[in-house]
Formats: C-alpha cells, sequence, structure tokens
C-alpha cells in the first residue's frame, strides 16, 4: 500500500487523471439513474386514526375497533 501511494505522490499527472475518471464515471452514473418526484411504493399496510376522547381502551376497543375491523 506505501509503494502505491509513493508512486502517486511521484506521478501528479497520473493521480489527477485517476481522480478526473472517477469523477466522470460518478457523474455518468448519477445521470443514468433513474429518478422520481413521487415513485410508485406498494404497501401492505393502512393507518386509520379515529378520536374518541374520554373513551376507556376497552370502550375504543368496542366502539371503534372492532367494527372497522369487521368493516375492512
Amino acid at each position: 500500500m506505501k509503494g502505491v501511494i509513493k508512486w502517486f505522490s511521484r506521478n501528479h499527472v497520473a493521480a489527477n487523471s485517476l481522480m478526473l475518471a472517477v469523477l466522470l464515471a460518478g457523474f455518468y452514473t448519477w445521470f443514468q439513474l433513474r429518478k422520481e418526484m413521487f415513485p410508485e411504493v406498494s404497501v401492505d399496510a393502512i393507518s386509520i386514526g379515529i378520536p374518541y376522547p374520554n373513551a376507556s381502551p376497552e370502550d375504543v376497543e368496542e366502539g371503534v375497533v372492532i367494527p372497522v375491523e369487521e368493516a375492512i
């Protein structure tokens, strides 16, 4: 590894050429990537929020959760 570093420190043109090649490859790859503003995502879950103020957990389960689960 030290030999490679020593070789590049003596050959500035080769080091700069390698850096330029890496940067050009990165820019080329960046522009070839498929980008979408709002990609389609498939999710197998839903989230439902139903406010039920001042209710106990049992009341919420009996009055909201079970009927919603049965309806779905």
